[in-house]
């Protein structure tokens, strides 16, 4: 939340310049509409953190883990070429090059994860003895 705040901002405050070129569809009032409620998105994401957290000690080291992995793996999913439409048409070699790319990291993702899974179930195995 907090990169997605940040980067929504950046966006609107992103100059233009000869190698960047971009399209001003973004008005003044929605550039101020959009930072107000990234504002306030920002201290609602505190407020729950806050309400959350009540013992830091209590927090699980691989439940974050596995939490920003799948974030990570959805914004991917999203990218494969498919989703990649709003960049306009890629040849068909691209394409195939995009999406070979971010499979490969996905793989990566869900070797970390099978890694969590088996710490995840170890543990359980020790607190339950049944």
């Amino acid at each position: 939340m907090k990169a997605t705040c940040g980067e929504i901002v950046e966006w609107i405050a992103r100059p233009g310049g000869s190698l960047c070129q971009l399209s001003e569809d973004v008005s003044e009032q929605q550039a101020n509409e959009l930072r107000a409620l990234v504002e306030h998105l920002r201290r609602e994401v505190r407020q729950v953190q806050n309400e959350l957290v009540v013992d830091p000690l209590l927090q699980s080291r691989s439940r974050a883990i596995a939490s920003s992995i799948s974030l990570t793996r959805v914004e991917l999913e999203e990218v494969l070429t498919p989703g990649l439409r709003g960049y306009g048409a890629f040849s068909r070699d691209t394409e195939a090059a995009l999406d070979q790319e971010f499979e490969r990291l996905l793989s990566r993702l869900s070797a970390i994860g099978n890694v969590l899974e088996r710490g995840h179930s170890r543990f359980s195995t020790e607190q339950d003895p049944t």
